[in-house]
């Protein structure tokens, strides 16, 4: 019995790249659809005026739906997708890629710190940041496309004006800016160049390689702490799917609670559309203008969303390297 126990962990290798982005690419789909109304809300509270549209994330979501129906909620979805795709994709492979050549540089067998694993997740973090980055800058204008189009009216007031309060920016009688993903592309591309497609990449390294460290980190952490709590033969594939779903949704949380502010000035950079705005005068127009609280504003939004989000981030990505990937293992030593 004991034999059988341990020898997952005497057998267990590190995952190939290629099984890293396969099982990302299942942990990208589960984000995507837990995690993408609060992303919508998250992004329409932070790009708001001054003069404030919503009272809060909850109004928002009834706005929103009642105003365009529920699937406005997913607004930007194939933005998203796209963009979470390609970053879980990029970042769970290259942090297994980078973990690999740590190892390899120590020339030892020993486990690598929480410290080392969290260090590797903040370097992988760069090249996620460029490689989103474009997809993001789609995503974020698609999800603010409701500023200036008539949809903003109420349902029974067929054909009358739209009040100035239920509006964003600019005179709501303009028709949608964009017809969706592929036409946002395009007009980003004539109006701005190919360089419009990369606007904010300054913020996302900036939000990516902190968020990186400490959401990478703190699931490590907590998948340390859980596996300690079933003894000495357990294993991060003996835990439960409630487990793997709490160890995501706690490292989403804490994630997100430390780079919040600098998304904010991330998305108010890629939904600008002047030229090259920096960063640091996106953030001290942001101070000026709106005061210190709206570095905040959408957070509530961005950590309910990032719980449910990155538990099923997690979820995918780990029950896909079991059941993909490890079931030989399994079949061997009889744990399936």
């Amino acid at each position: 019995g004991n034999q059988a126990q341990t020898l997952p962990m005497a057998k267990r290798r590190p995952p190939t790249l290629f099984e890293s982005a396969t099982s990302a690419a299942f942990g990208g789909i589960c984000n995507v659809i837990a995690g993408q109304p609060f992303d919508t809300i998250k992004v329409r509270l932070q790009t708001e005026s001054s003069t404030k549209v919503f009272r809060g994330p909850f109004d928002c979501f009834l706005r929103t739906v009642s105003d365009e129906g529920f699937f406005a909620l997913y607004k930007g979805t194939s933005g998203a997708f796209v963009s979470i795709m390609v970053e879980n994709v990029v970042l769970l492979t290259a942090n297994t890629g980078i973990k690999r050549a740590l190892k390899n540089i120590r020339k030892d067998d020993s486990p690598l710190t929480l410290g080392e694993k969290a260090l590797c997740g903040g370097v992988a973090g760069i090249f996620s940041a460029v490689a989103i980055t474009p997809a993001e800058v789609i995503k974020c204008r698609l999800q603010v496309s409701r500023n200036n189009t008539v949809a903003l009216a109420t349902p029974n007031i067929s054909g009358s004006s739209v009040s100035h309060s239920r509006c964003v920016s600019l005179e709501c009688s303009r028709p949608p800016r964009y017809a969706g993903p592929i036409d946002c592309l395009l007009q980003t591309i004539r109006k701005e160049g190919y360089g419009g497609l990369f606007r904010g990449l300054s913020s996302v390294l900036v939000r990516d390689l902190p968020f990186n460290f400490m959401f990478l980190g703190s699931y490590e952490a907590v998948i340390h702490c859980l596996v300690g709590l079933r003894g000495s033969n357990a294993s991060k594939d003996t835990l439960s799917s409630l487990e793997i779903l709490t160890a995501g949704g706690i490292a989403g949380v804490v994630g997100w609670a430390v780079v919040f502010p600098i998304d904010v000035v991330k998305s108010r950079m890629q939904t600008s559309h002047r030229k090259d705005p920096s960063m640091v005068r996106v953030f001290r127009k942001i101070w000026l203008t709106d005061g210190p609280f709206a570095f905040y504003r959408g957070v509530s939004a961005a950590l309910l969303r990032a719980f449910p989000a990155n538990a099923g981030l997690f979820l995918g990505y780990e029950m896909a390297q079991r059941k993909l990937f490890h079931r030989l293992d399994h079949e061997v030593t009889e744990l399936d």
